[in-house]
């Protein structure tokens, strides 16, 4: 393959709040640069078909036919489960050698050195490309980008991925598990945050203080995204997940925090901490609240309501996806070999994993859906 991108087609599998912002930047790229139209392919046409006929976009029938269409495909899938399945499919297209897979999925270590192996096995490229920012960054291009993987494919999309997704890239190596990994670490700080920031404003609320001098304070003292809008939702108790990240997908991603904890034997009592108010939040608010409704549990442990203006509270219990009592939820990773391997082991899995994964849609209805 060429060391640039001038003359390639590039595709985007996985289209929800995250990747429909993004694929709408790279066909706006495309268009300008004299590339063919973008290809897009999502589990619910329906849901994309307003960017076909409003962009430089075409929608094709099926994963492997974005396969050997395009030259660089990029996906943002829910979780490992659903990437492991979805990547089974592309590698099986007949014209997959030389590609170039950019994933921004948040995606376990040992899950994307899976992937970039089978794709090395079939003359292909896979790059961990996972992003930070919400889907508003996304809308103007404003994400921090990780990019690792093989170097002459990190060479051919860095100098289109910014500007066109993201102001910055940090290149972590030719190991893909690294921008896993830095992911994850990444989430660990900001979940770390909303946990720190749940604790002071039911503090504030429990003496008396004013909600909002003290969020003036953080906007004077910490004027860092993560801090600035999450202190403003717990603020305020704005937890819909409509437009942020999903509750689910902050409890996947503190399990995959935990899980590298057990690994190394490093503890995690922030994010263990965390993990026992967004399970309480959930209980009582369902899993389609914000992350941020961490502060939810906080409230609760803290003698307050779980919920400060609008009531989030359900009347059902919250789905369990289907995993019985005494038996831990599975997250499709952990199991070290090929695509196949992982997608056949992830019963052995389950019983290894600390954590609980939403049921995947690879139209981005899950965890990757808003990145934090």
């Amino acid at each position: 393959m060429a060391p640039d991108s001038r003359s390639k087609t590039l595709g985007f599998v996985g289209l929800g709040n995250m990747g429909s912002q993004m694929a709408s930047n790279l066909a706006t790229y495309a268009q300008e640069n004299g590339l063919p139209r973008l290809r897009m392919w999502n589990r619910t046409r329906g849901k994309i078909e307003y960017l076909a006929q409003e962009g430089y976009c075409e929608i094709v029938s099926s994963l492997q036919e974005v396969a050997d269409q395009c030259d660089i495909v990029h996906t943002c899938l829910a979780n490992d489960e659903v990437a492991l399945s979805v990547y089974r499919q592309l590698f099986q297209a007949a014209n997959v050698r030389r590609t170039i897979f950019v994933d921004h999925s948040t995606l376990f270590p040992t899950t994307s050195t899976a992937l970039q192996s089978e794709a090395s096995s079939k003359g292909a490229h896979f790059l961990s490309c996972p992003v930070f920012g919400p889907p508003a960054a996304a809308k103007s291009a404003g994400l921090l980008v990780v990019v690792s993987g093989d170097a002459s494919a990190r060479e051919t999309v860095k100098p289109y991925l910014v500007p066109t997704i993201g102001k910055a890239i940090l290149d972590c190596g030719d190991d893909s598990s690294k921008g896993a990994l830095m992911k994850i670490l990444g989430n660990n700080c900001i979940l770390g945050t909303i946990e720190l920031l749940s604790e002071s404003f039911t503090l504030a609320e429990k003496t008396g203080f004013d909600a909002g001098i003290f969020y003036d304070f953080i906007q004077q003292w910490f004027p860092a995204a993560a801090w600035v809008n999450y202190g403003k939702k717990i603020r305020d108790g704005t937890f819909s997940g409509k437009t942020g990240f999903k509750l689910d997908g902050g409890m996947k991603d503190a399990a995959f925090i935990r899980r590298l904890g057990a690994e190394t034997s490093t503890p995690t009592p922030i994010i263990d901490q965390a993990w026992n108010h967004l399970t309480t939040a959930k209980a009582i608010g369902g899993d389609g609240l914000d992350w941020s409704a961490c502060s939810a549990g906080m409230r609760v442990t803290a003698g307050l309501p779980p919920f400060k203006g609008e009531d989030f509270s359900i009347s059902q219990p919250a789905q369990t996806n289907g995993v019985g009592d005494g038996e831990l939820p599975h997250t499709g990773v952990g199991v070290e070999g090929t695509v196949d391997s992982h997608v056949a082991g992830k019963k052995d899995a389950a019983h290894r994993a600390n954590g609980v994964v939403s049921e995947g849609l690879v139209n981005g209805d899950g965890p990757a859906d808003a990145v934090p």
